[in-house]
Order: C-alpha cells, then sequence, then structure tokens
C-alpha cells in the first residue's frame, strides 16, 4: 500500500496539525479535546443532542462524553434538559456563552481544511469525499 495513504488513513499527520492549530483554545478557555469536539457536535445537532448521538461519532467512549459534558455544563457552555418521555435521556444545548468558542473552532477547522486541501481541485475533492463514503461504509459493514 502506498504510505501516503497509510497516513492519511491513519491520520497521526493530521491529528498532530489539529493539536497544534486547537491548542489555544484548549488553554484559552480550559478544555479537552473531546469537549470541543462535542460542542462541534453540538452545534449542528439539532434534534439528535443525546449522548447516544454523540457516541455516533465512534471518537470517544461514554465515559469521556459524559465527564465532557459535565465539564461543559459546570463552565457555562452547555444546557441539558431531561427527555419529557424518557426521565434516564437528557438532551444537550450549547448555551449563548458557547457561541464565542465554537466561532475560533470553526475558524481553525476552515483554516485546517484550506491547509489539507490546498492544491486539491473541487473534482478531486468529490471524488476523495465519494471514496472516504464508501471507505467508511466497508469499515461499518465489518464492525
Amino acid at each position: 500500500m502506498n504510505y501516503s495513504l497509510d497516513t492519511l488513513l491513519y491520520g497521526m499527520q493530521f491529528r498532530r496539525l489539529l493539536e497544534k492549530e486547537m491548542r489555544p483554545v484548549e488553554t484559552k478557555y480550559g478544555l479537552q479535546k473531546v469537549d470541543m469536539q462535542v460542542m462541534l457536535y453540538l452545534r449542528h445537532a439539532g434534534e439528535h443532542n443525546t449522548l447516544k448521538d454523540i457516541m455516533r461519532l465512534n471518537m470517544f467512549t461514554k465515559g469521556h462524553i459524559s465527564q465532557s459534558l459535565s465539564r461543559l455544563r459546570e463552565k457555562g457552555y452547555v444546557r441539558m434538559e431531561q427527555d419529557t418521555e424518557d426521565r434516564r435521556c437528557t438532551h444537550n444545548y450549547l448555551t449563548e456563552e458557547a457561541d464565542l468558542i465554537i466561532g475560533q473552532i470553526e475558524k481553525i477547522s476552515g483554516k485546517i481544511r484550506e491547509i489539507t486541501l490546498e492544491g486539491v481541485t473541487e473534482e478531486e475533492r468529490e471524488i476523495l469525499v465519494s471514496i472516504a463514503q464508501r471507505m467508511n461504509e466497508n469499515i461499518n459493514r465489518v464492525l
């Protein structure tokens, strides 16, 4: 297999870039990586905002997500509401206090996207997305 493909698939260089760019936000607001991912997810989650919904990202364990939601609630960035039909379930919503942080995270995410896709044509991007979706389907089928 091509070394460049292995590097892309395992994502170590991408993770290092992401950590380098996100570190100032983590430090400034006392956040962890999982906190920022949870906030980004909730930004676009709509009604799919429970712990189980966040777990579908397959990036973090239930415990990590639960701890993150608690930390974010304590900092005033997340508001939790108990489900009216299932009292064991809570819905999680970002507060206005989270907007500034989310804006910074999204700006950094855009910068990272620009860095990684520099010189890649729109046609190549579409092919890349199509291949990535197919690969994810293959992996999910086996799992």
